[in-house]
């Protein structure tokens, strides 16, 4: 795939432009709008969705698209099934959908199946569990697939664990993550063989304006994402246990001026640095590091 660099420099100063404008406009508005205080959805099924518009799509370090206009719409419902109940302080199953919608040559400009611009429609199955209110851990059923037929589906279940240890650094937190996920059927590196994946991340933050209508969190999320087996080989005859290094920051603002009884809508914002391993540079036209721009708007209800 051809990279369009200089472009793609230009759509993240435009985009994390847009969103400074956005905030400022925001942060105003905040702090004169009324605000429903009626409370929050307090029964046992959740609602999330979104909309993510990245300047590049990256899975996982594999290039997915880097040129044009890529939206990414999400939806997700919650069933609380389990609370308080000793040591297992939750447990929840989540059913979801990510999506992926592209302009450049894997979407619209591309030589795809209808519909064109869809080129990733991604179908997951969570169950979580939180024990002492800080540990969560989770198993989640993933089926990547692709309605334009720009890629095979592939299917994978994944073990995650996080701890929310700021009970014990404070603002020092780390949130230190970790996901191992393992492929059933096809390969994200499009190899010869069942791969297997290992994610480790920490995300320490913190909020600014805490006492505001507005607060502003930020967040500075660091992953490393390494093949513990045939996960980034690409058909290279060798597997590259480094995949990739991420780091970067995220902003989130709530919009204060929207009623509570609407759930808790979010402005985002972010731009991370994306460096390469040996395997994924060359199918990257031999770049090495890319820096991402996103920002979107979440709801969670």
């Amino acid at each position: 795939m051809t990279r369009a660099g200089g472009n793609t420099r230009g759509r993240t100063i435009v985009a994390m432009s847009m969103v400074v404008a956005m905030l400022g406009v925001l942060v105003g508005a905040g702090t004169v709008a009324a605000q429903d205080t009626t409370g929050p959805n307090t029964g046992r099924i959740s609602l999330g969705a979104g909309i993510d518009v990245p300047t590049d799509y990256y899975f996982r370090g594999i290039v997915q698209e880097t040129e044009d206009v890529i939206v990414q719409p999400y939806a997700e419902i919650t069933f609380k099934l389990l609370k308080n109940a000793g040591p297992l302080t939750g447990m929840g199953l989540t059913l979801g959908t990510w999506n992926s919608l592209h302009g450049g040559p894997t979407g619209l400009d591309g030589p795809n199946e209808s519909p064109k611009l869809w080129y990733e429609s991604d179908f997951y199955a969570k169950l979580g569990l939180t024990l002492l209110e800080d540990l969560t851990t989770s198993v989640t059923y993933t089926a990547y697939t692709s309605p334009n037929g720009f890629f095979d589906t592939v299917q994978e279940i994944a073990l995650g664990l996080a701890y929310n240890d700021a009970k014990l650094l404070g603002p020092f937190a780390l949130n230190p993550s970790v996901v191992l996920a393992f492929e059933l059927d096809g390969q994200a590196d499009a190899g010869a063989s069942r791969g297997t994946y290992l994610q480790l991340g920490v995300a320490p933050g913190l909020t600014l304006f805490e006492k505001s209508r507005v607060p502003v969190t930020l967040s500075f999320p660091l992953t490393v994402g390494l093949s513990l087996e045939d996960y980034y080989e690409f058909g290279t005859g060798g597997d590259d246990t480094f995949g990739y290094f991420s780091g970067g920051v995220a902003a989130s603002l709530p919009l204060a001026f929207i009623p509570a009884s609407f759930g808790a809508w979010q402005l985002k914002a972010g731009v991370g640095v994306l460096t390469l391993g040996d395997n994924l540079r060359r199918v990257n036209a031999g770049d090495d590091v890319e820096v991402i721009g996103t920002f979107g708007v979440a709801l969670t209800y």
